[in-house]
């Protein structure tokens, strides 16, 4: 049929544009094969030299084994349904070239971009996100399980046909009774099981032909089901408009190629630069701002750490675990049609927080200092007192963690609600164990520092010490957080009980273990200043051993 064409050319498209974003991703920096500045002063036109360029960038191994492919696929159809399938040929000959464009213009652009490295090392970590969502798409669309429509039927004839039999054991119904009516159930159930499947399809292939005209990739399945059909427009519709996008795409890399050798964009960027209005030196800047209830020097490390995690590009990076995980976790609880029992939810609020703590805190909080690298001089040579700076240095992720983590679990609270005063009690618990995360990677950071590889979170040495302390202590961190939800409990044994029913017994009693947790901190945080003093010249040892 012609939507099996639609399918399949759908599949080829998406398959190949997986291949052919790995291969972009390889290699971000255009590379040119005859760099055009070499060529200025031959009797070489710059078109010619640009043309020889995007030729040899056509040598991408996704097109080396997806063409054959694709040919061979239009001759054999051709063969068996006729030469009307070999318009399919200038389709698939625009769609290449109209790929081949867009990335080289990308590319172009990317590289005018990427001149800046910290702007660079900010692409290279969207990019990548970009891909591993990507790669998640199965497991989305497993959250949404688009064919559990199609699974009712067989449950139904299943429950149907188990009460059928223990009605004939019973003895309720004769054999023949019986057999009659498993014949109804049968009758019915493939009946309703051709409507279920055929309503599937029908909607597969209605969303398929949606995202194939609104995508140009998907022009050529729609090309090729309109083929297969007897229609010739929608081929010769996406022959022109893929091959006037691969025209257009062309002209501008051309022209962004003009532009970049012939320093247009350098003199637009010195005009930009000269013509900069002067700074306000009355503005409060985020670096000088001063932190309600901490001292100047704690706020001054905070504000300019927390500037450099978000300027980090790799800091980026320790971000994008905690929300995949939070997604298709929490995607697949909410899609489970299952509704967990009210006593458990603030559980699930909490622990979809903690998780985010676990992840993204523990990487950068565990390792505070090996982000600072030749930085951390900078702290060893200020008067700043040292409590003061590991306080700035959990303030500065507070923001980025915690945040998250209030996110998650605001999340997981929407989607299934919890009693109001459940909401501020999970707040607190998810503060004090953040406070109580800071004190165990304030120890990891002053004890077992680790060199960090410039723009990277892959340490430049690895040393067994260092990484077995860490697998000792991080697992401490569900063990301490655990007594968190010693108020929670009680609220619900009371309830359980009937010795105190629909009383917030969790809220009040989760405040108190903050304030205890708080004092805690505010003890600890001055004894591991003292420490990181004693050690501060060995943590500066090892932070810019590879820095250098």
């Amino acid at each position: 049929p012609a939507y099996a064409h639609l399918f399949v050319w759908d599949g080829i498209a998406v398959a190949l544009l997986l291949g052919w974003m790995t291969g972009l991703l390889s290699d971000l920096q255009r590379s040119e094969s005859l760099a055009l500045d070499r060529f200025l002063h031959l009797p070489v036109s710059p078109a010619g030299a640009f043309l020889v360029n995007y030729l040899g960038s056509l040598g991408s191994l996704s097109l080396v084994v997806f063409v054959p492919g694709m040919i061979g696929l239009i001759v054999g159809t051709a063969v068996t349904r006729g030469p009307l399938v070999l318009l399919e040929f200038p389709l698939l000959a625009a769609g290449l070239s109209a790929l081949t464009a867009v990335t080289y213009q990308s590319e172009g652009w990317l590289a005018s971009l990427m001149a800046d490295r910290r702007r660079r090392r900010t692409i290279v970590v969207l990019l990548t996100g970009g891909f591993i969502l990507l790669a998640q798409a199965p497991s989305l669309i497993n959250v949404f399980r688009p064919w559990e429509a199609a699974t009712k039927p067989v449950t139904r004839w299943s429950e149907r046909t188990v009460e059928l039999g223990k009605a004939q054991t019973a003895g309720e119904i004769t054999p023949a009774e019986f057999t009659r009516r498993l014949k109804e159930v049968n009758d019915e159930f493939e009946a309703e099981r051709v409507g279920s499947t055929q309503r599937m399809l029908d909607n597969t292939v209605r969303g398929a032909r949606l995202a194939s005209t609104v995508l140009p990739p998907g022009w050529v399945a729609l090309g090729a089901e309109g083929i297969a059909d007897g229609r010739v427009l929608p081929a010769l519709g996406g022959t022109l408009g893929l091959a006037l996008i691969g025209t257009l795409s062309l002209w501008r890399a051309y022209r962004t190629t003009l532009r970049l050798y012939t320093g247009e964009f350098s003199a637009v960027e010195r005009t930009a630069t000269a013509a900069q209005t002067p700074l306000d030196p009355t503005r409060v800047r985020l670096v000088e701002r001063r932190l309600p209830g901490v001292s100047e020097q704690a706020s001054a490390v905070a504000t300019a750490a927390f500037r450099a995690l978000t300027r980090a590009p790799e800091a980026k990076m320790a971000f994008l675990a905690p929300v995949i995980v939070v997604a298709v976790f929490g995607g697949a609880l909410a899609s489970s049609g299952e509704s967990p029992p009210a006593a458990l939810r603030p559980l699930l609020a909490f622990g979809a927080g903690a998780l985010v703590l676990l992840l993204a805190g523990q990487q950068l909080l565990a390792n505070q200092f090996g982000y600072d690298r030749a930085g951390f001089r900078a702290y060893v040579l200020s008067p700043a007192p040292r409590r003061d700076i590991l306080l700035g240095k959990n303030l500065a992720v507070a923001p980025l963690v915690l945040g998250l983590g209030l996110v998650a679990a605001a999340a997981i609270g929407a989607v299934f609600p919890m009693r109001p005063d459940h909401y501020p009690a999970a707040l607190a618990q998810l503060v004090s164990a953040y406070l109580i995360l800071c004190l165990l990677t304030n120890v990891l950071a002053i004890l077992a520092p680790l060199p960090l590889a410039p723009g990277s979170l892959q340490p430049a040495s690895v040393k067994a010490g260092p990484v077995l302390l860490q697998m000792l202590i991080m697992p401490l961190l569900p063990l301490l957080t655990l007594p968190l939800l010693a108020p929670y409990g009680l609220e619900v044994l009371l309830d359980q009980l009937g010795v105190v029913t629909g009383v917030p017994i969790s809220l009040p009693l989760s405040l108190v273990a903050l304030a205890l947790v708080g004092l805690l901190y505010r003890h600890m945080i001055r004894w591991q200043g003292d420490w990181l003093t004693s050690r501060e010249q060995k943590v500066l040892e090892v932070v810019t051993s590879r820095a250098e």
